[in-house]
Protein backbone atom coordinates (compact mmCIF):
# COMPACT_ATOMS: atom_id res chain seq x y z
CA UNK A 1 0.00 0.00 0.00
CA UNK A 2 0.97 3.22 -0.78
CA UNK A 3 2.04 6.06 1.84
CA UNK A 4 0.20 9.54 1.63
CA UNK A 5 1.31 12.04 -0.27
CA UNK A 6 -0.02 14.84 1.37
CA UNK A 7 3.11 17.00 2.86
CA UNK A 8 3.71 20.42 4.20
CA UNK A 9 6.31 22.38 3.43
CA UNK A 10 6.54 25.01 6.65
CA UNK A 11 4.69 23.99 9.54
CA UNK A 12 5.45 27.98 10.99
CA UNK A 13 2.59 29.28 8.49
CA UNK A 14 -0.19 27.21 10.66
CA UNK A 15 1.39 27.06 13.77
CA UNK A 16 1.98 30.70 14.64
CA UNK A 17 -1.23 31.61 14.45
CA UNK A 18 -1.97 29.45 18.20
CA UNK A 19 1.39 29.00 19.56
CA UNK A 20 3.66 32.01 20.75
CA UNK A 21 7.69 31.97 20.13
CA UNK A 22 9.05 29.38 22.31
CA UNK A 23 5.92 27.75 23.95
CA UNK A 24 6.31 23.69 23.73
CA UNK A 25 3.93 21.68 21.79
CA UNK A 26 3.52 18.18 20.66
CA UNK A 27 2.27 16.92 17.53
CA UNK A 28 -0.15 13.91 17.72
CA UNK A 29 -3.29 12.00 16.81
CA UNK A 30 -6.13 10.48 19.22
CA UNK A 31 -5.35 6.68 18.73
CA UNK A 32 -8.81 5.95 17.59
CA UNK A 33 -7.62 7.89 14.54
CA UNK A 34 -4.48 6.56 14.33
CA UNK A 35 -6.17 3.20 14.17
CA UNK A 36 -7.68 3.79 10.92
CA UNK A 37 -4.50 3.67 8.65
CA UNK A 38 -4.15 0.94 6.59
CA UNK A 39 -0.44 1.72 7.01
CA UNK A 40 0.33 0.05 10.08
CA UNK A 41 1.54 -3.19 9.09
CA UNK A 42 3.27 -1.38 6.42
CA UNK A 43 4.81 1.11 9.11
CA UNK A 44 5.04 -2.09 11.91
CA UNK A 45 3.27 -0.01 14.30
CA UNK A 46 1.32 -1.72 16.88
CA UNK A 47 -2.37 -1.47 16.42
CA UNK A 48 -2.76 -2.01 20.35
CA UNK A 49 -2.49 1.06 22.65
CA UNK A 50 0.50 0.31 25.66
CA UNK A 51 0.82 3.36 28.13
CA UNK A 52 4.19 5.01 28.32
CA UNK A 53 5.43 2.92 24.90
CA UNK A 54 6.74 4.59 22.01
CA UNK A 55 7.84 3.03 18.44
CA UNK A 56 10.17 4.48 15.47
CA UNK A 57 8.39 3.36 12.27
CA UNK A 58 9.78 1.66 9.57
CA UNK A 59 11.65 3.44 6.82
CA UNK A 60 8.97 3.33 4.26
CA UNK A 61 8.70 6.47 2.33
CA UNK A 62 10.34 9.26 1.41
CA UNK A 63 10.06 11.11 5.20
CA UNK A 64 10.21 7.88 7.25
CA UNK A 65 13.43 7.17 5.12
CA UNK A 66 14.70 10.75 6.09
CA UNK A 67 13.94 10.09 10.04
CA UNK A 68 16.17 7.01 9.98
CA UNK A 69 18.45 6.92 7.58
CA UNK A 70 19.21 10.61 7.10
CA UNK A 71 18.58 13.44 5.28
CA UNK A 72 21.08 14.33 2.38
CA UNK A 73 21.71 17.73 0.44
CA UNK A 74 23.90 19.34 -2.19
CA UNK A 75 27.09 20.82 0.23
CA UNK A 76 27.30 24.45 -0.44
CA UNK A 77 28.74 26.05 -2.01
CA UNK A 78 28.21 23.78 -4.70
CA UNK A 79 30.74 21.17 -5.35
CA UNK A 80 31.40 18.06 -7.52
CA UNK A 81 33.30 14.77 -7.23
CA UNK A 82 33.54 11.88 -8.62
CA UNK A 83 32.61 8.52 -7.81
CA UNK A 84 33.16 5.16 -8.70
CA UNK A 85 30.55 2.36 -8.78
CA UNK A 86 31.40 -1.42 -10.09
CA UNK A 87 28.56 -2.54 -11.94
CA UNK A 88 27.77 -6.43 -12.26
CA UNK A 89 25.00 -8.34 -14.13
CA UNK A 90 23.70 -11.15 -16.20
CA UNK A 91 22.60 -9.74 -19.55
CA UNK A 92 19.33 -11.36 -20.44
CA UNK A 93 19.86 -11.84 -24.44
CA UNK A 94 23.05 -14.15 -24.16
CA UNK A 95 23.42 -14.97 -20.51
CA UNK A 96 26.63 -13.31 -20.54
CA UNK A 97 27.82 -11.95 -16.90
CA UNK A 98 28.87 -8.68 -17.58
CA UNK A 99 31.54 -6.05 -14.68
CA UNK A 100 32.93 -3.05 -15.32
CA UNK A 101 33.61 0.38 -12.96
CA UNK A 102 31.60 3.03 -14.18
CA UNK A 103 32.51 6.68 -13.28
CA UNK A 104 30.01 9.31 -12.02
CA UNK A 105 31.13 13.18 -11.88
CA UNK A 106 28.05 13.87 -8.89
CA UNK A 107 27.03 16.95 -6.93
CA UNK A 108 28.72 16.29 -3.09
CA UNK A 109 25.98 15.71 -0.48
CA UNK A 110 25.85 17.05 3.27
CA UNK A 111 23.89 15.16 5.97
CA UNK A 112 21.37 18.17 6.81
CA UNK A 113 19.51 16.21 9.81
CA UNK A 114 18.72 12.69 11.33
CA UNK A 115 16.43 12.64 14.23
CA UNK A 116 15.34 9.05 14.59
CA UNK A 117 12.64 9.54 16.20
CA UNK A 118 9.15 7.63 17.22
CA UNK A 119 5.83 7.92 18.02
CA UNK A 120 5.00 7.96 21.98
CA UNK A 121 1.66 6.16 23.36
CA UNK A 122 0.29 8.38 25.98
CA UNK A 123 -3.26 8.59 28.06
CA UNK A 124 -3.63 12.57 28.96
CA UNK A 125 -5.84 13.51 31.60
CA UNK A 126 -8.93 13.71 29.64
CA UNK A 127 -8.11 10.15 29.59
CA UNK A 128 -7.34 10.52 25.91
CA UNK A 129 -5.42 7.71 24.29
CA UNK A 130 -3.16 9.63 22.20
CA UNK A 131 -0.07 8.89 19.57
CA UNK A 132 2.33 11.87 19.77
CA UNK A 133 5.78 13.14 18.99
CA UNK A 134 8.50 14.25 21.80
CA UNK A 135 7.81 17.89 23.26
CA UNK A 136 8.65 19.99 20.54
CA UNK A 137 9.00 24.14 20.85
CA UNK A 138 7.47 26.60 18.33
CA UNK A 139 10.64 28.64 17.31
CA UNK A 140 11.13 30.54 13.55
CA UNK A 141 14.94 29.08 13.88
CA UNK A 142 15.90 26.69 11.19
CA UNK A 143 16.87 24.42 13.65
CA UNK A 144 13.08 24.08 15.24
CA UNK A 145 10.87 24.75 11.81
CA UNK A 146 12.93 22.30 9.62
CA UNK A 147 12.30 19.54 12.84
CA UNK A 148 8.84 20.13 13.24
CA UNK A 149 8.25 20.51 10.08
CA UNK A 150 10.04 17.09 9.51
CA UNK A 151 7.69 15.07 12.18
CA UNK A 152 4.71 16.74 10.84
CA UNK A 153 5.49 15.06 7.38
CA UNK A 154 5.70 11.90 9.13
CA UNK A 155 2.21 12.18 10.63
CA UNK A 156 1.25 12.86 7.10
CA UNK A 157 2.95 9.99 5.18
CA UNK A 158 1.41 7.83 7.22
CA UNK A 159 -2.11 9.03 8.77
CA UNK A 160 -2.47 11.84 6.01
CA UNK A 161 -3.98 14.18 9.26
CA UNK A 162 -2.50 15.31 12.75
CA UNK A 163 -3.52 17.28 15.72
CA UNK A 164 -1.22 19.44 17.69
CA UNK A 165 -1.39 19.33 21.51
CA UNK A 166 -0.13 21.96 24.09
CA UNK A 167 2.88 20.90 26.50
CA UNK A 168 -0.22 19.27 29.04
CA UNK A 169 -1.74 17.50 26.04
CA UNK A 170 -4.50 19.64 25.36
CA UNK A 171 -5.59 20.01 22.11
CA UNK A 172 -3.95 23.16 20.76
CA UNK A 173 -5.64 23.37 17.40
CA UNK A 174 -7.65 20.67 15.35
CA UNK A 175 -7.03 20.41 11.35
CA UNK A 176 -9.32 19.41 9.05
CA UNK A 177 -12.97 17.98 10.51
CA UNK A 178 -11.62 18.91 13.94
CA UNK A 179 -13.90 21.84 16.11
CA UNK A 180 -12.09 25.02 14.13
CA UNK A 181 -13.74 23.86 11.27
CA UNK A 182 -17.13 22.76 12.63
CA UNK A 183 -20.24 24.84 12.30
CA UNK A 184 -21.81 24.98 15.30
CA UNK A 185 -25.77 25.16 15.25
CA UNK A 186 -27.21 28.60 15.46
CA UNK A 187 -30.12 29.77 17.30
CA UNK A 188 -30.65 29.17 21.72
CA UNK A 189 -30.05 26.39 23.39
CA UNK A 190 -33.02 25.64 24.83
CA UNK A 191 -34.26 24.09 21.31
CA UNK A 192 -34.28 20.69 21.71
CA UNK A 193 -31.92 20.43 18.27
CA UNK A 194 -29.25 22.88 19.31
CA UNK A 195 -28.55 21.26 22.13
CA UNK A 196 -28.76 17.62 20.46
CA UNK A 197 -25.95 19.00 18.32
CA UNK A 198 -23.33 20.35 21.01
CA UNK A 199 -24.15 17.02 22.72
CA UNK A 200 -22.80 15.33 19.51
CA UNK A 201 -19.69 17.64 19.24
CA UNK A 202 -18.92 17.05 22.91
CA UNK A 203 -18.92 13.09 22.34
CA UNK A 204 -16.44 13.78 19.70
CA UNK A 205 -13.80 15.43 21.79
CA UNK A 206 -14.17 13.07 24.84
CA UNK A 207 -14.84 9.51 25.01
CA UNK A 208 -15.19 8.79 28.71
CA UNK A 209 -19.00 8.49 29.48
CA UNK A 210 -18.51 9.93 32.85
CA UNK A 211 -17.48 13.09 31.68
CA UNK A 212 -20.17 13.39 28.43
CA UNK A 213 -22.79 12.84 31.32
CA UNK A 214 -20.93 16.05 32.75
CA UNK A 215 -20.71 17.74 30.06
CA UNK A 216 -24.44 17.36 29.13
CA UNK A 217 -25.58 17.84 32.74
CA UNK A 218 -23.88 21.24 32.45
CA UNK A 219 -25.43 21.97 29.11
CA UNK A 220 -28.71 21.13 30.68
CA UNK A 221 -28.61 24.11 33.76
CA UNK A 222 -27.41 26.79 31.23
CA UNK A 223 -30.57 25.52 28.80
CA UNK A 224 -32.70 27.13 31.87
CA UNK A 225 -31.62 30.33 31.29
CA UNK A 226 -32.57 30.42 27.28
CA UNK A 227 -28.47 31.74 26.15
CA UNK A 228 -28.15 31.73 22.31
CA UNK A 229 -25.11 30.16 20.98
CA UNK A 230 -22.30 32.36 19.74
CA UNK A 231 -19.52 30.10 18.39
CA UNK A 232 -16.35 28.31 19.40
CA UNK A 233 -13.88 29.61 21.98
CA UNK A 234 -11.29 32.12 21.19
CA UNK A 235 -7.89 31.22 21.02
CA UNK A 236 -6.51 29.38 24.21
CA UNK A 237 -9.99 28.34 25.35
CA UNK A 238 -9.95 24.88 22.95
CA UNK A 239 -13.01 23.28 23.28
CA UNK A 240 -14.81 26.06 24.96
CA UNK A 241 -18.64 27.22 23.32
CA UNK A 242 -19.34 30.76 23.79
CA UNK A 243 -22.95 31.49 24.98
CA UNK A 244 -24.21 35.16 24.82
CA UNK A 245 -26.99 36.44 27.48
CA UNK A 246 -28.08 39.68 26.12
CA UNK A 247 -30.55 40.69 28.59
CA UNK A 248 -27.62 40.29 31.47
CA UNK A 249 -24.84 41.50 29.14
CA UNK A 250 -22.50 39.06 29.61
CA UNK A 251 -20.64 36.20 27.75
CA UNK A 252 -20.58 32.76 29.08
CA UNK A 253 -17.54 30.21 27.98
CA UNK A 254 -18.60 26.96 29.13
CA UNK A 255 -15.85 23.58 27.64
CA UNK A 256 -16.64 19.91 26.64
CA UNK A 257 -13.82 19.01 29.05
CA UNK A 258 -14.37 17.89 32.78
CA UNK A 259 -11.70 19.48 35.41
CA UNK A 260 -11.64 22.89 33.69
CA UNK A 261 -14.08 25.94 34.57
CA UNK A 262 -17.12 28.28 32.99
CA UNK A 263 -15.61 31.80 32.78
CA UNK A 264 -17.93 34.87 32.55
CA UNK A 265 -17.44 38.06 30.68
CA UNK A 266 -19.18 41.25 30.32
CA UNK A 267 -20.20 41.50 26.68
CA UNK A 268 -18.06 44.31 26.21
CA UNK A 269 -14.76 42.87 28.16
CA UNK A 270 -15.06 40.26 25.86
CA UNK A 271 -15.49 42.04 22.48
CA UNK A 272 -12.85 44.53 23.01
CA UNK A 273 -10.19 42.26 24.66
CA UNK A 274 -7.81 40.49 22.62
CA UNK A 275 -8.01 36.91 25.10
CA UNK A 276 -4.63 34.88 24.27
CA UNK A 277 -5.44 32.29 26.45
CA UNK A 278 -6.46 31.28 30.46
CA UNK A 279 -3.38 32.77 31.75
CA UNK A 280 -3.42 36.06 30.50
CA UNK A 281 -7.05 36.30 31.56
CA UNK A 282 -6.28 35.07 34.84
CA UNK A 283 -3.20 37.46 35.44
CA UNK A 284 -5.08 40.86 34.01
CA UNK A 285 -8.49 40.03 35.60
CA UNK A 286 -10.59 40.03 32.14
CA UNK A 287 -13.40 37.78 33.53
CA UNK A 288 -16.27 38.37 35.53
CA UNK A 289 -16.73 35.04 37.26
CA UNK A 290 -14.96 31.61 36.89
CA UNK A 291 -16.86 28.57 38.19
CA UNK A 292 -14.87 25.42 38.67
CA UNK A 293 -15.91 21.91 37.76
CA UNK A 294 -16.71 20.87 40.89
CA UNK A 295 -19.77 19.61 42.96
CA UNK A 296 -20.50 23.08 43.79
CA UNK A 297 -20.45 24.35 40.59
CA UNK A 298 -24.30 23.93 39.30
CA UNK A 299 -25.17 25.76 42.93
CA UNK A 300 -22.88 28.88 42.41
CA UNK A 301 -23.68 29.01 39.12
CA UNK A 302 -27.63 29.06 39.31
CA UNK A 303 -26.94 31.70 42.29
CA UNK A 304 -24.90 34.34 40.03
CA UNK A 305 -27.58 33.88 37.06
CA UNK A 306 -30.24 34.90 39.69
CA UNK A 307 -28.49 38.04 40.73
CA UNK A 308 -27.78 38.80 37.08
CA UNK A 309 -31.41 38.45 36.42
CA UNK A 310 -32.29 40.48 39.39
CA UNK A 311 -30.71 43.70 38.54
CA UNK A 312 -32.30 43.39 35.48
Amino acid sequence: MKSFRKRIRNINKHLHFYLKEGEKFRVGLLFEDYSKSHLLNKYNLPKTFIDNSSKTPLAKGSVTRANVKGKYGRKQPEEKETITRHIDFVRRKDGVRVEYDRQYYVYKKVLLHHYNIGFNFITNKHNQKLIVSDELTFSNTDKHRIKNTHIVNMFCEIFNDFEVYDEKLNPAIHFNTKFDNIILPSGTLDDNDSLKDLIEIGSRFTKNEDDNNAYQKRLEVLKEFKPDIRGKGPNGFFGYIVFGFTKYDIVLLETMYAGNATYVFTTKNFENQVIQDKQTVLNNKLHLKRFFHDDNWENKLKEFMKKMENKN
